[in-house]
Protein backbone atom coordinates (compact mmCIF):
# COMPACT_ATOMS: atom_id res chain seq x y z
CA UNK A 1 0.00 0.00 0.00
CA UNK A 2 1.25 3.46 -0.90
CA UNK A 3 0.74 6.57 1.17
CA UNK A 4 1.91 10.17 1.35
CA UNK A 5 4.32 11.29 4.04
CA UNK A 6 4.80 14.91 5.07
CA UNK A 7 7.42 16.73 7.11
CA UNK A 8 10.46 15.52 5.20
CA UNK A 9 10.75 18.22 2.54
CA UNK A 10 14.55 18.40 2.29
CA UNK A 11 14.91 14.60 2.18
CA UNK A 12 12.27 14.30 -0.57
CA UNK A 13 13.91 17.12 -2.58
CA UNK A 14 17.33 15.47 -2.33
CA UNK A 15 15.96 12.02 -3.18
CA UNK A 16 14.14 13.35 -6.26
CA UNK A 17 17.22 15.18 -7.45
CA UNK A 18 19.39 12.07 -7.05
CA UNK A 19 16.85 9.60 -8.46
CA UNK A 20 15.44 11.61 -11.37
CA UNK A 21 17.84 14.51 -11.77
CA UNK A 22 14.81 16.75 -11.31
CA UNK A 23 13.18 18.62 -8.49
CA UNK A 24 11.95 22.16 -8.05
CA UNK A 25 14.57 24.49 -6.62
CA UNK A 26 11.96 25.77 -4.19
CA UNK A 27 8.69 24.26 -3.11
CA UNK A 28 5.86 25.17 -0.78
CA UNK A 29 5.51 21.54 0.35
CA UNK A 30 7.20 18.27 -0.54
CA UNK A 31 5.54 14.91 0.06
CA UNK A 32 7.07 11.48 -0.16
CA UNK A 33 5.24 8.51 -1.63
CA UNK A 34 6.04 5.58 0.64
CA UNK A 35 5.61 1.90 -0.16
CA UNK A 36 6.88 -0.89 2.09
CA UNK A 37 8.82 1.67 4.12
CA UNK A 38 10.69 2.96 1.06
CA UNK A 39 10.46 6.28 -0.74
CA UNK A 40 9.22 5.44 -4.26
CA UNK A 41 7.84 8.76 -5.47
CA UNK A 42 7.56 12.42 -4.63
CA UNK A 43 5.10 15.25 -5.05
CA UNK A 44 5.82 18.95 -4.82
CA UNK A 45 3.49 21.88 -4.44
CA UNK A 46 5.17 25.03 -5.73
CA UNK A 47 4.47 28.40 -7.35
CA UNK A 48 1.57 29.01 -4.94
CA UNK A 49 0.10 32.43 -5.59
CA UNK A 50 -3.11 32.29 -3.54
CA UNK A 51 -5.78 30.85 -5.84
CA UNK A 52 -3.43 28.60 -7.89
CA UNK A 53 -0.69 26.14 -7.07
CA UNK A 54 1.46 24.00 -9.34
CA UNK A 55 1.91 20.29 -8.66
CA UNK A 56 4.90 18.24 -9.80
CA UNK A 57 5.07 14.48 -9.38
CA UNK A 58 8.00 12.10 -9.80
CA UNK A 59 7.83 8.31 -9.61
CA UNK A 60 6.96 6.12 -12.57
CA UNK A 61 4.10 3.71 -11.91
CA UNK A 62 3.54 4.98 -8.36
CA UNK A 63 0.67 7.42 -8.83
CA UNK A 64 -2.72 6.03 -7.79
CA UNK A 65 -6.17 7.59 -7.74
CA UNK A 66 -6.01 7.61 -3.93
CA UNK A 67 -2.74 9.54 -3.94
CA UNK A 68 -4.13 11.99 -6.50
CA UNK A 69 -7.21 12.57 -4.36
CA UNK A 70 -5.02 13.09 -1.29
CA UNK A 71 -2.91 15.63 -3.19
CA UNK A 72 -6.03 17.54 -4.27
CA UNK A 73 -7.33 17.53 -0.66
CA UNK A 74 -4.01 18.97 0.51
CA UNK A 75 -4.11 21.62 -2.22
CA UNK A 76 -7.62 22.70 -1.26
CA UNK A 77 -7.45 22.29 2.53
CA UNK A 78 -3.86 23.37 3.25
CA UNK A 79 -3.37 26.01 0.57
CA UNK A 80 -6.97 27.10 -0.03
CA UNK A 81 -6.59 27.08 -3.81
CA UNK A 82 -9.33 27.12 -6.37
CA UNK A 83 -7.19 25.56 -9.10
CA UNK A 84 -4.23 23.22 -9.50
CA UNK A 85 -1.85 23.48 -12.45
CA UNK A 86 0.14 20.52 -13.78
CA UNK A 87 2.62 20.43 -16.59
CA UNK A 88 4.26 17.44 -18.13
CA UNK A 89 6.59 16.73 -21.01
CA UNK A 90 4.78 16.75 -24.32
CA UNK A 91 6.01 13.21 -25.07
CA UNK A 92 4.79 11.75 -21.73
CA UNK A 93 1.70 10.08 -23.19
CA UNK A 94 0.99 7.99 -20.07
CA UNK A 95 0.75 11.09 -17.86
CA UNK A 96 -1.25 13.12 -20.37
CA UNK A 97 -3.85 10.35 -20.68
CA UNK A 98 -4.07 9.99 -16.90
CA UNK A 99 -4.36 13.72 -16.29
CA UNK A 100 -7.26 14.02 -18.73
CA UNK A 101 -9.09 11.09 -17.11
CA UNK A 102 -8.93 12.92 -13.77
CA UNK A 103 -10.58 15.99 -15.23
CA UNK A 104 -7.58 18.22 -15.91
CA UNK A 105 -8.10 20.40 -18.97
CA UNK A 106 -5.50 21.17 -21.61
CA UNK A 107 -4.48 24.82 -21.40
CA UNK A 108 -1.52 25.18 -23.69
CA UNK A 109 2.04 24.39 -24.58
CA UNK A 110 5.07 25.95 -22.95
CA UNK A 111 7.69 25.65 -25.66
CA UNK A 112 11.04 24.48 -24.31
CA UNK A 113 9.46 24.20 -20.85
CA UNK A 114 11.87 21.35 -20.10
CA UNK A 115 14.96 22.64 -21.86
CA UNK A 116 14.82 21.31 -25.40
CA UNK A 117 11.47 19.60 -24.72
CA UNK A 118 8.06 21.26 -24.70
CA UNK A 119 5.77 21.13 -21.67
CA UNK A 120 2.01 20.72 -21.83
CA UNK A 121 -0.01 22.70 -19.28
CA UNK A 122 -3.20 21.40 -17.65
CA UNK A 123 -5.54 22.92 -15.09
CA UNK A 124 -8.10 21.52 -12.66
CA UNK A 125 -10.53 23.92 -11.01
CA UNK A 126 -14.08 24.53 -9.87
CA UNK A 127 -16.39 21.58 -9.35
CA UNK A 128 -13.91 19.08 -10.79
CA UNK A 129 -11.27 20.06 -8.23
CA UNK A 130 -13.82 20.06 -5.41
CA UNK A 131 -15.03 16.56 -6.31
CA UNK A 132 -11.53 15.13 -6.57
CA UNK A 133 -10.65 16.76 -3.23
CA UNK A 134 -13.75 15.23 -1.64
CA UNK A 135 -15.54 18.53 -1.07
CA UNK A 136 -19.31 18.86 -1.30
CA UNK A 137 -20.34 20.57 -4.53
CA UNK A 138 -23.40 22.83 -4.38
Amino acid sequence: MRFLATGMDSHVLEWSQEKFGLAPKYCDMALGVIEDGELVGSAFFHAWNGPDIELSYYGPNTLTLGIYRSLMRIAVNSFGVSRVTIRTARNNKTMTRGIKKLGFEFEGIRHHGYGKYDAIMYGLYGEKLARLAGKAVH
